[in-house]
């Protein structure tokens, strides 16, 4: 599908007895897909896969058109990563951001500063000083501030207050709103990716459980944590 954002085929992948597959699995533009299943399932290494920061061991990638281990920089210049993991620089709020923004081209500085307010940050504040909240709120502004077509998002509820959730669920429905770029999201808040995903990614030991749209998948008057009971990925 050539207007695919992401399209996988037959991509395998093996860490020590580990072992996934994904058959098949496409993101079009406007879509927000929520990554599901237990923990060990599979979905940080294909958030991985997909970023380009490890390679499949077999199968076709194609994310924007490219391989992301390839094609990593041009790649990574349109597909941002968000994990709570990740290291960041020890300096103050507004001169990361300055350091970043060269990175990328389509850096947007007055979408960084909305971002900075919708996220409660202080810009004069230094990075060593941060809650875990705070982190986790700067991490997904850097992710969001130069508009990606792509949005993979690795938990990234972790160590959020209900009032953070809340901003993060509006930024993440925003991004995709324009129906050109979308989001990949793994969280195991379940009723928020209920609230914002169009269609969902169920794994279970490393096999694609199920594929489909929210509505598809989950019966009405049914949850998703009563489906993902119901389909064993609880």
């Amino acid at each position: 599908m050539t207007n695919a954002l992401v399209q996988l085929n037959d991509v395998r992948c093996t860490r020590g007895g580990f072992n996934l597959h994904i058959p098949e699995w496409t993101v079009r533009p406007g879509e927000v897909v929520g990554l599901v299943g237990p923990n060990g399932v599979g979905k940080t290494t294909l958030m991985r896969i997909l970023a380009g920061i490890d390679p499949a061991d077999s199968g076709q990638v194609s994310v924007l058109g490219m391989d992301p281990t390839e094609d990593f920089v041009t790649v990574r210049s349109r597909c941002a990563f968000m994990s709570d993991e990740q290291p960041v620089f020890t300096m103050r709020i507004a001169k990361l951001l300055r350091f970043i923004s060269g990175y990328y081209p389509t850096w947007d500085d007055s979408h960084a500063d909305e971002l900075l307010a919708r996220f409660d940050l202080d810009p004069r504040a230094n990075t060593s000083t941060l809650s875990r909240g705070q982190g986790t709120r700067l991490r997904l502004l850097i992710a969001m501030a130069f508009r990606p077509d792509l949005l993979i998002l690795d938990e990234p509820g972790t160590g959020l207050d209900l009032a953070g959730r809340r901003e993060l669920l509006k930024s993440v429905v925003e991004v995709a709103g324009s129906g050109e770029r979308s989001v990949i999201i793994s969280s195991h808040q379940l009723g928020d990716v209920e609230r914002i995903c169009d269609r969902l990614l169920v794994l279970n030991d490393g096999q694609v459980l199920r594929d489909g749209t929210a509505e598809e998948l989950i019966a009405d008057g049914q949850s998703l944590e009563d489906a993902m009971f119901g389909w064993g990925a609880a």
